[in-house]
């Protein structure tokens, strides 16, 4: 057997227990957080649901839910030709899709959004649900990466905006077919 109290680099180690009252302490905090436990989740009347449900509409009435889907009519696109829309989606599009398309939108990893040649759809309704739903590696056409789904990080408006961008830029983005 070992000896309980080795040295190790000039350090003696004690086989001391731990001192009553902090066993006392340790214990006495379990038992009181068993009986909260309970207190709280079967007794209490402040719930985690509602404080959580309230807590939900503080933030909805501070920050309103800016990608709600945006009603249009045959798929086109009803920011087509609004200057102000064209200004913000041209600013969204130097934020989020400079990475991929390049500064001008002539394509880096990404298609180039310019020419006339368009790989997934050149209508409005086309390029909104590539958009939205994004290019998985699965679909992607001439050696150009995937593109991820932008439906929760960009929303209907601003995807719109976006469009309306391109299409002020490049004719042959289509309304329709």
């Amino acid at each position: 057997m070992s000896d309980p109290n080795k040295e190790f680099d000039g350090i003696r180690q004690d086989d001391n227990p731990l001192p009553t009252w902090w066993k006392w302490v340790f214990f006495g905090s379990v038992v009181f957080a068993i009986f909260y436990a309970i207190y709280f989740h079967k007794y209490s009347d402040w719930g985690t649901t509602e404080y959580y449900s309230a807590q939900v509409k503080d933030y909805e009435k501070e920050f309103p839910n800016k990608n709600l889907k945006v009603e249009t009519v045959d798929g086109v696109n009803p920011f087509r030709n609004n200057s102000e829309a064209i200004t913000a989606g041209q600013t969204t599009f130097q934020t989020y899709c400079v990475a991929c398309h390049g500064p001008t939108g002539e394509g880096l990893v990404g298609p180039n959004l310019m020419d006339k040649q368009w790989l997934h759809g050149n209508t409005d309704k086309q390029i909104y649900e590539t958009v939205m739903k994004g290019v998985p590696v699965e679909k992607t056409k001439l050696g150009r990466g995937p593109m991820p789904p932008h439906e929760n990080s960009l929303g209907s408006e601003k995807i719109y905006q976006v469009m309306a961008w391109l299409a002020a830029r490049n004719p042959d983005l289509k309304a329709s077919n």
